[in-house]
C-alpha cells in the first residue's frame, strides 16, 4: 500500500511537470510568432544580423544597409540610427562589466566623451572566474543615445524571474545556469556589434573632417551655428550640448 502512494505522488508530480513544460513551450512559440510578424515588416532583411533571446523573449537586429539597430520584443519595436549611439554598457545587476563610448567631435569639440575613464575601456568582470559562486537577477545592455526624448535603450538580456522560478540564481546553477551563461554571451555579442558601430561612425566622422575648412578658413560663425542647429533637430545633439557648442562659437 505504501508503494502505491509513493508511485501515485511521483506520477502526480511528473504530470504537473509535463503540464508546466507544455505551457512554457506554448508561450515560447506564441512569442516567436509575434516576433516573426514584427520582423517581416522590417526592410533590408538580407543584411540583418540577429541575436535571439532565450525563450524568444527578444530579438536584437543589426541592419548594415539601413544603418540602424532594432530591439524587438512582444510589446514594442525600438529603432536606433547608428549616428545616435553614444556608448554601450553591460550591467550585471548594479555592477558595470564593460563600457565603450564614442570620441565623436563636432566643430573641433569632443561630444559624448569617454565614459568610465576612456573610449573603448573594458571594465571589470567579463574575464573573471566563471566558476565563481554568485547570485544574479539580471543582465542588461544599456545603449546611450543622442536623443533628448529617449536618451537610452535598455536590453534586458537575462531576467531571472522571467527565465526561472526565482528572482535570482547562482551563476553556476546546474539547472538554470545555462540561461545566465547564454544571455551573458548574447549581451557580449550585442555590445561587440555596437562597439563596431561606434568605431565605424567615429572613423567616418574623422574622415569627413579632413580637408574641411574651419570658420577662420572660410566658414562663417553663422554657417557653423546652422550646422549645430541641424544636428540638434536630428536628435544628434541634445539641447545642453547645442548650447555649449554655440557659446564656444560666439566667444
Amino acid at each position: 500500500m505504501e508503494w502505491f502512494w509513493i508511485i501515485l505522488i511521483i506520477a502526480v508530480l511528473l504530470g504537473i511537470g509535463f503540464a508546466l513544460n507544455a505551457a512554457d513551450e506554448k508561450e515560447t512559440q506564441e512569442r516567436k510568432d509575434v516576433l516573426d510578424a514584427k520582423m517581416e515588416k522590417l526592410p533590408n532583411q538580407q543584411s540583418f544580423k540577429k541575436i535571439i533571446g532565450q525563450k524568444n523573449r527578444y530579438i536584437f537586429v543589426l541592419d548594415n544597409i539601413g544603418r540602424k539597430i532594432y530591439y524587438i520584443d512582444t510589446t514594442k519595436t525600438d529603432e536606433v540610427f547608428f549616428e545616435q549611439i553614444i556608448s554601450v554598457e553591460i550591467l550585471e545587476d548594479n555592477t558595470l562589466l564593460s563600457s565603450k563610448s564614442t570620441t565623436r567631435t563636432v566643430g573641433g569639440a569632443l561630444l559624448g566623451g569617454a565614459l568610465a575613464g576612456g573610449a573603448g575601456l573594458v571594465v571589470g568582470g567579463l574575464s573573471g572566474d566563471s566558476k565563481q559562486k554568485k547570485k544574479v537577477s539580471k543582465i542588461t545592455v544599456k545603449i546611450k543615445l543622442r536623443d533628448y526624448s529617449n536618451p537610452s535603450l535598455l536590453i534586458p538580456c537575462f531576467v531571472a524571474k522571467e527565465l526561472t522560478p526565482y528572482d535570482e540564481i547562482k551563476t553556476n546553477d546546474n539547472l538554470y545556469g545555462v540561461f545566465y551563461k547564454q544571455e551573458l554571451q548574447n549581451a557580449q555579442k550585442i555590445a561587440d556589434y555596437v562597439s563596431i558601430i561606434i568605431d565605424e561612425v567615429d572613423r567616418q566622422e574623422k574622415q569627413s573632417q579632413v580637408g574641411r575648412p574651419t570658420s577662420a578658413e572660410g566658414l562663417s560663425v553663422a554657417d557653423e551655428l546652422k550646422k549645430l542647429a541641424s544636428l540638434k533637430e536630428q536628435g544628434i545633439l541634445s539641447e545642453e550640448e547645442f548650447q555649449v557648442q554655440k557659446e564656444k562659437l560666439l566667444k
